[in-house]
């Protein structure tokens, strides 16, 4: 049973560390900055110490 899917791609993962990894190695910085900034769905600045998580 697959608990962990990647967001940018098919990609699915059974334990969390291996995600990390694919994460790390597959994707480049670049690419996830941009997927968690348009995840966030809004325009409106972040404060220090009022950060959204990113969904998962």
């Amino acid at each position: 049973m697959t608990e962990y899917d990647c967001p940018l791609c098919s990609n699915d993962y059974e334990r969390r560390r291996e995600l990390r990894v694919h994460l790390e190695v597959k994707h480049r910085k670049s690419e996830i900055v941009s997927h968690l900034v348009e995840s966030t769905g809004s325009d409106e600045p972040v404060l220090e110490g009022e950060r959204r998580a990113p969904p998962l």
